[in-house]
Order: structure tokens, then C-alpha cells, then sequence
């Protein structure tokens, strides 16, 4: 794995180290195979005090000296106290290689010296959760010098124990407060990588740096790959205990937070006990993010980043984020499926199409428009949360928005006039044109047409007075034709790249008309129709992104907040057409999700049973139940696959290969066979026409040695069908009809015998004969004619068993007509082909 950005220093100081480590261990091995012997060296009194003192001052300068006295005094009787000594001496940190290199040197004479060396420095090192670190500083540099004598080759298996009990006890015992941090960052920088294959990022973003190979990193045979798995593992878990406390602090600084910009919202400023709360959780949090900084660096991790900004609600939050997950995921849309996703996305483009010089003087807008809400953090719930446990009666417009009132009222007569001079509207071409566009409106029934219509009007209208007489059709579509509302505004979307201010128009008039309706008191009387048509009209745009998000959010805020008379029918037109596409856009979701609690709550108190309706609808419509969640096909099986087209798609040409590829599918396999005799048996699947070459191949299948068992098994599941159509009536109609015709075609074809065809026609007159007689159903009529006709031109045996059957038949028919006739004359297409 190539590892970017790896700190040059950092690099050439762990080759050189490395280097170093592998020159200790080969003295140390040289040192077993060539026992030194002591016995010949001085062992005077004064000389071993000397170098005991020398040794109690321990610091790099006296390091060559006290290496040089090895070789001349002998001190085995005093190799303890040189373990306690160097055990208990303060080094510095640059001093730790100088004091290595002295141990391997005190270890190459003295065998011993290793584990008594090992024995003083446990003592100094936390091991058990009773223990407590009086001394980080000197701890630090104690856990680097034990791995160091380890790398070295100093100490075995016994010092890999001691390293890996005090890590674990740093790391484990450390999961609420995080003190350790430094020392686990220390020894991550230190001898990260040979201990846990750690490569650090740069302290210092100034640091040369370069790429570099795990592969070309020198290994130390010291450390095992479980030894290396082991603390790797002590040291992550670490760090995802401190993240996961740091997420906590900052959603307690969020919410502390939240409560100090509520409070200053509302009364103007927060309490005191507040303020010290948010300043408390900010500093522990930024307590946490810094000791995750510096760890995240020393282990090579990237810097966690947390949302620090404070929502007005922690759930919104969350409810954001999974949201906003599941739609970058596809597990959830906006839309409700892939048509309507394509009829709001995949808009036509007309500048691509027509010539510039056809709206160069429609493209740049000149009509202002009305004021928006264009922030759903801007809109006010909480006011409408505090509604939904009591009624809230209009009285006078000042509770209403401000833009509402300074508009004053316009009569709904008046919104859509336009002045325009008749001499403006052009030649009687143009008039042609323009009556045969607005015929067209009318029939706006799929996107092709819209799309078709504004290339039309950009083609051959694109006038200030046609586009005047435009806006004024758009919003004088009968309230009767809702259907074509979205059409409508599909063909403004499409104007508004080339003529912005027939969207502008169409926008302002819309909004003031809602404005008008929702008024508390009004002159004149307006239909409820044109309020819940204005209200689509706003959430058609609203889809297409014409009218933002918030304005349509707001509108439905106007509503909820009175929701009595006809602002309950205009919510559930908002809710019912726009609902799922607000409640499913991350920016409006929380408080759509709050409007829809409070809908619910008010609904309860409701007594008109047609606006209950209408609110379960709407309801339902924008937050479908789970059972009614559309499941993935299950994905066929490629033989079942190829065995449903090698049958459904018979015809006259393909009969003989249809018969070769049967014989050759496995048909011991259950499976096989049972897909294979479903669709055998399953006349309905395929076109009517195409029934006598099915029953053409199941005759050639049945005629092949050890396959006459086939037609015996057909004819079994059709008749079945027949006679269950019979016991239930009106359900399996449709399979019956391609029942009958299927099993007469196989009569034609020599599968079966006549006593299975005058047993069938029996049935059909005579099973549960006084309720079919009693119904006005022909059903049974039209099937026995159906049979009788396609075996008729092949009906070679029998002659007489038929006449009899015949004269059965038309007793049965005559009791039907005369029972029919009682009501109404029998119709002719019956009493024909009977």
C-alpha cells in the first residue's frame, strides 16, 4: 500500500533506527556464540564505585566512557544495582538510544543484567486498575525505553508482556476523561510503526514530506504479526472511544446551544444558568476535539469533522442526515416512482431547439417578482405547534403574513384581466394559431404534448400580447380540468429559460389569489374548487422548482395554523399533490414532519366525515403505509426465464423448434417440469390467436415415447381452471375463456377424447344451475358456444351424443332468456352466436 504525504524526517530517522536495532541484535548474538569472560578484569574497589557513581548520573555524554570501563572492570557483583540505577535514573527523551546502546553493551558481559533490568523497570509501569501514573512525564520516556530495549533485542518474550500490559492499561482504563492521550500519541510517533505498523502524519504542514510503500518500510522481527495485531487493535479502539465521546459532547453543546438561541429569540436574551451550561459543553467539547486532533495525526487517521452548528431540533438533525443518506444511497426519492421523476426532471430544453432570434426579445425579465419565502429555517412552526391542541378562529388579517396585507385584496374576477390592444394580436394567421394553441391547451395530456405546445407557441407566438393572453389561459383553466394542471406547468417550465416573465406573471397572480382565499374576511364568494385548483397550481410549480420550497412550505403553515372550512380542503390539496415531495426533501423535511403531527391532531377533532377523508387521503398519499411500499420483483430463475419465453412466445413458424427445445430441458428435475407444465397449462398467458400452435406442441410432446404423461397433466389443470371459474363466478372469467378455447384446440389436435369435451359442456349448463339460472350473467353461454364452435369443424365421433347435448343446451338457454326477459330485452350479441 503507497502511503501519501509521509514525513521525510520521519522516514530517514526510522531507516536509521532501524539500522541501529539490527547492529544491536547481531552484538547481542555474537555475544551468546562468544561467551566473554570477566574473570580477567579489574575488580578493585575503587574503580566499580566509580563507575556506579558515573552510572547514577546517567546522560549521553558518559555513555562512550562507561561502554569503555565494560571492557576493563569486572562488575558481577554489582549488575542489580546497575538495574536499579538506570531503572531509576531521568533521562531525556533524545537521551533513550545513548542508554540502549549501554544496556546492549551491559547484556553482551552480563547475561543476567536483562532480567533484572525488566524486573526494576515493571515496578515503574502501571499494570493493574488499582495503579495509579504519578509520574506521565517519566512514564512516557519509560514505555519508549522498554520498546527500545525490545527492538534491541535487550529484552524477549517477558518485556512484549510488560509493553503490552501497561499499552492495554493506558488505553483501557482511559475512556471517559482521555488524559492518555499523550502518551499514546508520543508512542505512536516514537515507535509506531514497528509496534503497530503506525505511520504518522506531519507535525508541522511546513515538514518535507514524500510517498513511500508499506512494502519498503524496514520490519523488526522483535514484534510478531499478533503481536503487531494487538496493540494496533488497543490503539484504534482508543480512538473510536474518544470519537464517539466527542460526538456526544457536541450534540450536548448543540442542544445547550439550541436552548441559548431559543431563550434570546423569545425573551430577548438567555438565563445565566444557560449560558454557563453551553460554556461549559463548548469547552469540553473543544477539550475532546483537540486530544482527537492530535491522536488522529499521531496514528495516521484523518481528523473527524462534526457539525458544530446547533438545528432547532436534535432530532431534525438526524432525521436530516438520514434522509439526505438514503437519497444519495437510492434507497429513497423524492418521487414516487421513475415516471414522475422523469416528467419533473426531464424538461425540454428550447434554446437547444429554436433559433435565438425567436426569443431574443422574450429572454431577459422585466415584471419584479412577488416577495417569497425563499428560507425553511426562516418559517415558524413552533407558533403552529402550539394550535394543535385548541381551535384557532380568524378575526381580523393582522395574524396573517405581512405581504398578505400590504397587497390589499384583489377580486379573484379581476386577477387574470389583461389589457391588451386588439390591433396587437397580428395577422388572422396569428389568430389561427393562436385558437388552434389554445384548443391544444385543453388536451395537454402527457409531457409529449406540453413539450409540443411550448415549442408551438416559442415557434410561432412569442409576442408581448400572445404572451399576455397566455398567462391570462393558464389561469383561467377551468377548476373542473385539475387533471391537466401539471401539463400546465410543465409548459411554463419549459418557457421559463426563453420568456421569464410569462413565469414571473403566471407566479404573482397565483400567490395573491392563495393570499386572497386564505383572508379571513372577503366580499365576494369564491367556489371551493378554484381555492383547491390554486393550491395545486402552487405545488405543480413548487415540484418543478419554479415556486421555491419554502413559499410552498409557508403556504402550507397559512393553512394548518386556521385549518377550519375550506383552508381544510386546500391543505389536503397542498398535502395530497406536494406532501411527498416536501416531506422527502432534506431542507423541509422536520417541518413538514411537524405540520403533518399537527393535521393529525386537528383531524381528530373534525366532524365532517368528507373532510376526514380528505385528510386520511392526503395523509396516506404522502406518507404511504408500509404494507403499501412497492416491493422488487423477484428475479426469475435463467431456466424458468427461458422456458416463459420459449412458450409465450409461440406462433405458427416456431411450433417445431418450440417442440426440439422442450423435449431437451431436464424434465426429471422437479423444477424444471413444474415451470414448465405452469406454463404449459397457462392459456392466458399467451395472445388468443396463438392457443391452437400451444396445443399444436403439446401434441407433439405428447406423442414422444415417455412424454404421454404431458397431455394427461394439462388437461387435468385446465378443466381444474374451468370448473374453479364455475364455483366462483366473475373472478376467473378471463382464465376460463382461454380455458375453453385452449381445451377445444387440444381436441383438435388429438390430446383428448370426446368424454372429456361432453363432460366440460355439461358442467358449464348444468353445476349450481338454479343460482346461474337466477343471475344475470351469460358467462356460461358464452363459454359453451366458444367450445362447441372450435371442436365443431373436427367433431368426427359422437354425432349423436351432441344432438342430445344440443337439445340440453337449448333448455338451458331459454330458461336464461326468459328469466333475462323478465328485466330487458336479450341482447343481440348474445342471441346470435347461441
Amino acid at each position: 500500500m503507497v502511503i501519501k504525504d509521509v514525513e521525510q524526517h520521519w522516514l530517514d530517522d526510522l531507516k536509521q533506527r532501524s539500522k541501529i536495532y539490527d547492529d544491536h541484535r547481531n552484538q547481542l548474538e555474537e555475544a551468546k556464540k562468544n561467551e566473554i569472560s570477566v574473570k580477567g578484569l579489574d575488580s578493585a574497589l575503587k574503580k566499580t564505585t566509580a563507575f556506579m557513581k558515573k552510572l547514577k548520573t546517567l546522560s549521553t555524554p558518559v555513555v562512550p566512557s562507561l561502554i569503555d570501563d565494560l571492557s576493563k572492570v569486572n562488575l558481577s557483583k554489582f549488575i542489580e544495582e546497575m538495574s536499579q540505577a538506570i531503572a531509576e535514573t531521568k533521562i531525556k527523551n533524545s537521551e533513550v538510544p545513548s542508554v540502549t546502546q549501554l544496556c546492549v553493551a551491559i547484556c553482551c558481559r552480563y547475561a543476567s543484567f536483562s532480567e533484572l533490568l525488566l524486573a526494576e523497570m515493571k515496578k515503574n509501569l502501571p499494570q493493574k486498575k488499582s495503579d495509579k501514573i504519578a509520574n506521565s512525564a517519566k512514564l512516557k520516556i519509560d514505555l519508549r525505553f522498554l520498546a527500545e530495549c525490545i527492538l534491541c533485542g535487550v529484552f524477549s518474550r517477558e518485556g512484549m508482556q510488560v509493553l503490552g500490559s501497561a499499552l492495554a492499561y493506558l488505553c483501557l482504563m482511559d475512556k471517559t476523561e482521555f488524559n492518555n492521550v499523550p502518551l499514546i500519541s508520543f508512542m505512536c510517533r516514537s515507535i509506531g510503526w514497528h509496534i503497530a505498523r503506525i505511520v504518522p502524519k506531519p507535525a508541522d504542514s511546513n515538514a518535507e514530506t514524500a510517498s513511500v510503500s508499506t512494502d519498503d518500510l524496514p520490519m523488526n522481527p522483535q514484534f510478531s504479526e499478533s503481536d503487531i495485531k494487538h496493540v494496533s487493535d488497543l490503539f484504534n479502539n482508543y480512538f473510536d472511544a474518544l470519537v464517539k465521546t466527542m460526538e456526544k459532547a457536541c450534540v450536548k453543546m448543540n442542544k445547550a446551544h439550541k436552548i441559548v438561541k431559543r431563550q434570546q429569540r423569545v425573551r430577548g436574551d438567555a438565563g445565566d444558568e444557560e449560558k454557563i451550561a453551553f460554556e461549559e459543553a463548548k469547552t469540553e467539547y473543544e477539550k475532546f476535539k483537540a486530544q482527537m486532533a492530535e491522536l488522529a495525526g499521531a496514528m495516521g487517521q484523518d481528523i473527524v469533522q462534526m457539525n458544530e452548528e446547533p438545528s432547532e431540533d436534535e432530532d431534525t438533525e438526524c432525521a436530516n442526515l438520514e434522509f439526505s443518506r438514503a437519497l444519495k444511497e437510492g434507497g429513497l426519492s423524492i418521487w414516487p416512482d421513475d415516471e414522475a421523476k422523469v416528467f419533473y426532471e426531464n424538461l425540454l430544453d428550447i434554446r437547444a431547439i429554436v433559433p435565438k432570434n425567436l426569443y431574443k426579445e422574450s429572454e431577459v425579465r422585466t415584471v419584479p417578482t412577488e416577495k417569497m419565502q425563499d428560507s425553511v429555517d426562516a418559517i415558524d412552526v413552533d407558533s403552529v405547534l402550539s394550535t394543535s391542541q385548541q381551535d384557532v378562529q380568524p378575526q381580523d388579517s393582522s395574524n396573517f403574513p405581512s405581504s398578505s396585507r400590504e397587497n390589499s385584496p384583489t377580486p379573484t374576477s379581476q386577477i387574470h384581466e389583461v389589457v391588451v390592444d386588439p390591433s396587437s394580436f397580428g395577422t388572422e394567421e396569428m389568430k389561427a394559431k393562436w385558437q388552434k394553441f389554445t384548443l391544444d391547451l385543453d388536451h395537454l395530456v402527457n409531457k409529449e404534448l406540453a413539450d409540443q405546445a411550448a415549442l408551438f407557441f416559442v415557434s410561432n407566438l412569442n409576442t408581448k400580447a400572445y404572451r399576455k393572453r397566455l398567462v391570462k389561459a393558464l389561469l383561467g383553466v377551468e377548476s373542473s380540468r385539475m387533471d391537466i394542471l401539471p401539463f400546465y406547468a410543465r409548459l411554463i417550465c419549459s418557457l421559463n429559460n426563453v420568456m421569464p416573465d410569462v413565469t414571473t406573471e403566471v407566479i404573482n397572480q397565483l400567490i395573491q389569489q392563495f393570499r386572497e382565499f386564505i383572508q379571513p374576511i372577503r366580499k365576494e364568494f369564491v367556489r371551493v374548487e378554484e381555492k383547491i385548483k390554486c393550491c395545486i397550481f402552487i405545488t405543480e410549480l413548487m415540484k418543478f422548482g419554479i415556486i421555491p420550497r419554502a413559499e410552498g412550505l409557508s403556504c402550507l403553515r397559512q393553512l394548518v395554523y386556521y385549518f377550519h372550512g375550506h383552508l381544510i380542503d386546500m391543505a389536503a390539496a397542498m398535502i395530497e399533490n406536494g406532501g411527498m415531495y416536501m416531506y422527502r426533501s432534506t431542507d423541509c423535511h422536520s417541518k413538514m414532519k411537524q405540520l403533518l403531527e399537527v393535521v393529525q391532531t386537528k383531524k381528530e377533532r373534525l366532524k365532517d366525515e368528507r373532510q376526514i377523508v380528505l385528510i386520511e387521503t392526503a395523509y396516506f398519499a404522502c406518507i404511504p403505509p408500509e404494507d403499501g411500499r412497492r416491493y422488487k420483483a423477484k428475479e426469475l430463475p435463467p431456466m424458468q426465464l427461458y422456458i416463459r419465453n420459449l412458450i409465450l412466445s409461440i406462433n405458427s413458424k416456431s411450433v417445431n423448434e418450440t417442440i426440439q427445445c422442450l423435449r431437451k430441458i431436464d424434465w426429471v428435475d422437479p423444477k424444471v417440469r413444474g415451470w414448465a407444465m405452469y406454463y404449459l397449462s397457462s392459456p392466458w398467458l399467451l395472445p388468443y390467436s396463438q392457443l391452437h400452435n400451444l396445443a399444436n406442441a403439446v401434441s407433439g410432446l405428447n406423442a414422444i415415447q415417455y412424454h404421454d404423461w404431458i397431455g394427461v397433466q394439462i388437461i387435468d389443470n385446465i378443466t381444474e381452471t374451468i370448473r374453479m371459474s364455475l364455483e366462483v363466478p366473475m373472478v376467473f372469467n378471463q382464465f376460463a375463456v382461454a380455458s375453453v378455447k385452449y381445451l377445444g384446440e387440444l381436441y383438435n389436435y388429438t390430446v383428448c377424447e370426446n368424454p372429456i369435451i361432453f363432460t366440460t359442456l355439461y358442467n358449464l349448463i348444468s353445476f349450481d344451475i338454479e343460482q346461474d339460472i337466477q343471475s344475470a350473467d351469460f358467462f356460461r353461454l358464452h363459454l359453451t358456444c366458444e367450445l362447441v364452435v372450435t371442436v365443431g369443424d373436427y367433431f368426427q365421433k359422437g354425432h349423436s351424443k351432441m344432438d342430445y347435448f344440443i337439445t340440453y343446451f337449448q333448455r338451458y338457454y331459454w330458461m336464461k332468456r326468459n328469466t333475462w326477459l323478465q328485466n330487458a330485452p336479450m341482447s343481440e350479441d348474445m342471441e346470435q352466436p347461441t
